[in-house]
């Protein structure tokens, strides 16, 4: 891209500004068109699932009834409450968004590379953008006006805050592994054998995954976290009192705030365009994009399976997953990915001469047996204390 804009207006400030402008103009198109895929994924899927067809009549296979919807969803009245913060509820929306945007100005497609995506801190980047959507949150709650909202917008604030911390350390553990935060190079990283050298094929980088999806989902607010937006018990949390076009964006950053995170899964842990025959003359590029696609709507499906299969879990539920389960794992799992960095990478530089007589290979399966050993431990250890506490929990069954 910056290449066809550096031919038209050569090379200078005009190039660069019409890159990003090109850029993010995609974005701005490419996202609302893949929120309507997943929303029709979304429905047929859990249709299929529940034994019913759902949406089948406008359109075929019922592929516009997400176009007919945002349109009578962005056609409707646009309604303010009364005694409402008129510009803290303007906005929100409007936060949510510019959080989610942002996050795919360093989200490589396929072979199809933004040029911020090779930022040295691209993996920091998206973590503090994604930390934005949060104040939305809490600026939705705050500014309608309406006790379901405002509490819908706490929860909202815990959870992410709770999930933030492990989802972080299991980024920290793929930074370590890649010695880099370019999102780029993570990438890279994982082209080898023959585009098969994917970081979720380690322990370390399967433990990372399971950590990074699981509060994903959470900052999501995909089930069963989606208690900030739980329809039974608090209308529609945060979204309460929005309708018309500020409600359509909740709804359209909700979506593509998922696109972000599967896209973002799939480049960090699964290779993102890597595969065989992506480093082919012509073909290559295509290739890399429909397997990029692959990977982030298999990811999404997930998601959908998950929702079609799992009930919500209750607020303290959620919060002991998070503090007691999922952030210890994630810190034993960085502490593995040391390890393994030690043993794959260190020798006599680092007061270690006995690892250079030892062979890659071996090396190699040393670090694999080693990390496995600490997680897989340390998950079952977790596994039987979180079941002793339920145990010890009064009126348990089995409680003393």
């Amino acid at each position: 891209m910056r290449g066809l804009w550096t031919l038209i207006f050569g090379e200078g400030w005009l190039a660069t500004l019409a890159t990003y402008v090109t850029i993010t103009t995609a974005i701005l198109i490419v996202g609302p068109l893949m929120m309507m895929l997943f929303t029709w994924i979304e429905r047929r899927g859990i249709a299929y699932m529940q034994d019913r067809k759902g949406p089948n009549r406008v359109g075929p296979f019922g592929l516009f009834q997400p176009l007919a919807e945002a349109i009578k969803t962005m056609t409707k009245e646009d309604i303010t409450p009364r005694g409402a913060d008129r510009w803290v509820h303007l906005l929100a929306p409007v936060v949510i968004m510019f959080s989610t945007v942002m996050a795919f100005a360093v989200i490589p497609w396929g072979n199809l590379m933004p040029p911020t995506a090779d930022m040295n801190v691209a993996v920091l980047f998206v973590v503090a953008v994604s930390a934005i959507h949060t104040l939305g949150l809490l600026m939705a709650g705050w500014g309608s006006n309406n006790k379901f909202a405002l509490l819908g917008g706490m929860r909202g604030v815990a959870q992410a805050i709770s999930y933030e911390i492990p989802q972080v350390m299991s980024l920290v553990a793929i930074v370590l592994m890649a010695g880099t935060m370019s999102v780029k190079q993570i990438v890279l990283n994982q082209t080898m054998n023959f585009g098969l050298g994917w970081y979720v094929f380690n322990p370390v980088g399967l433990f990372a995954f399971l950590i990074f999806w699981i509060a994903a989902l959470a900052e999501g607010e995909r089930t069963p976290f989606d208690i900030p937006e739980a329809e039974s018990e608090i209308v529609a949390g945060h979204m309460t009192e929005y309708s018309g076009m500020k409600f359509a964006v909740f709804y359209l950053a909700n979506y593509m705030t998922n696109l972000a995170i599967c896209a973002l899964a799939a480049g960090l842990f699964l290779g993102g365009g890597a595969g065989p025959g992506t480093t082919l003359a012509y073909i290559g590029t295509p290739l890399s994009v429909i397997y990029f696609l692959i990977k982030t709507i298999g990811l999404f499906f997930v998601m959908v399976w998950l929702r079609g299969t799992l009930p919500r879990l209750r607020v303290d539920q959620l919060m002991a997953f998070a503090w007691k389960f999922l952030l210890p794992l994630a810190l034993i799992n960085t502490f593995s990915a040391a390890i393994w960095v030690a043993i794959t990478q260190w020798g006599a530089p680092q007061n270690l001469p006995q690892l250079d007589q030892l062979t890659p290979a071996l090396r190699l399966v040393i670090a694999y047996v080693v990390t496995g050993a600490l997680n897989i431990g340390a998950f079952l250890w977790m596994v039987r204390a979180g079941a002793r506490r339920r145990v010890a929990l009064p009126g348990t069954v089995g409680a003393a």
